[in-house]
């Protein structure tokens, strides 16, 4: 059995803020398991490692060996949606929550962790530009860090395909000047960015129906004014892709010398935003001794919902052993 429950945590830096930290655990714990933070990519917050439906909670696979599971929403994100910004019109603002926001609530969310449990240092899982986010943290901060785990990593490769998609046309440099502090996310958004990273367009070869509704649903279903709108669109903050902007560029946003905890990078082997030579150039500067990198096949940039996500379950809990 899985117990869970919902935080409340404050970032020193996020004014009236409160992050939501949702925390999963086995009723029997194993006390050789450091407890497991997730942080989210750049569209879908923390309800990604934790969708309704049996087999579909990357949190639940985790906890079910005896440790103990955490997923925070930076803000502006999920239950994390507050804030004035995010409140007004989006033109009104630049874009929102970029790395070093981030940073700052991953920080919030470490330190209360490890209070709560009682640990000097815990594992981490950063997903998409969640790992932009998670690596710069762990660098840091590496007596914080016991392991550090980067599921579709990126770093810094040149990206023609993204660029074209969110960079402004006389600037690549940039990021578009028609993105202000949030997005709105439809259903046909989530499926387009979904198609987008397919080999096929078979898309029942990578996924089951009824998924990206079902993502849909559970990130809507955390932002008040979604429902407000036609068709329904829950928000999302810009600044990781101002973020994604210069790592497509080539210009990482961390150090991978600094990383010298046990590193692990995962990917889904069709992934075509998180590309097999920028993992190779990253596990190649990563100063760890303790590093792998994996590619999982018949996986995308979703991999963690997508059809083979036991093959990537499986690479976490073989790399997140006890300790």
């Amino acid at each position: 059995m899985i117990e869970k429950q919902l935080l409340r945590i404050h970032s020193p830096e996020a004014g009236a803020i409160h992050l939501g930290l949702l925390e999963k655990r086995a009723v029997s714990l194993d006390s050789r398991f450091p407890p497991v933070l997730l942080v989210h990519g750049a569209t879908l917050g923390h309800r990604l490692f934790d969708l309704p439906r049996p087999g579909y909670s990357l949190m639940d696979e985790l906890a079910k060996a005896g440790r103990v599971v955490y997923a925070v929403d930076i803000r502006g994100y999920g239950t994390s949606v507050g804030g004035a910004v995010m409140e007004e019109s989006a033109a009104m603002n630049p874009p929102y929550a970029g790395v070093g926001v981030a940073v700052e609530d991953i920080a919030a969310a470490v330190d209360f962790i490890r209070k709560r449990r009682g640990v000097a240092a815990l594992d981490l899982i950063g997903f998409s530009w969640g790992t932009i986010t998670a690596a710069r943290y762990a660098g840091t901060h590496p007596d914080k860090i016991a392991r550090l785990a980067l599921y579709a990593p990126l770093y810094g490769e040149n990206n023609v395909a993204w660029l074209e998609r969110i960079a402004d046309p006389c600037d690549r440099r940039r990021l578009a000047p028609t993105y202000g502090a949030y997005r709105l996310i439809t259903l046909s958004d989530l499926v387009r960015r979904w198609d987008d990273e397919l080999p096929t367009r078979n898309s029942s070869l990578f996924r089951e129906d009824g998924v990206p509704e079902l993502v849909f649903e559970a990130l809507a279903s955390l932002d008040p004014l979604s429902a407000s709108r036609t068709p329904p669109a829950f928000r999302c903050p810009n600044g990781a892709l101002a973020d994604m902007v210069a790592t497509f560029n080539g210009r990482p946003l961390y150090e991978a010398a600094k990383l010298k905890m046990p590193t692990l990078l995962l990917r889904g082997a069709e992934d075509v935003t998180s590309t097999d030579s920028d993992a190779r150039r990253l596990s190649a500067e990563i100063a760890s001794p303790l590093k792998d990198y994996r590619a999982i096949s018949l996986g995308s940039h979703f991999l963690c919902i997508e059809r083979n996500r036991a093959k990537l379950i499986e690479q976490f809990l073989e790399f997140f052993e006890p300790i």
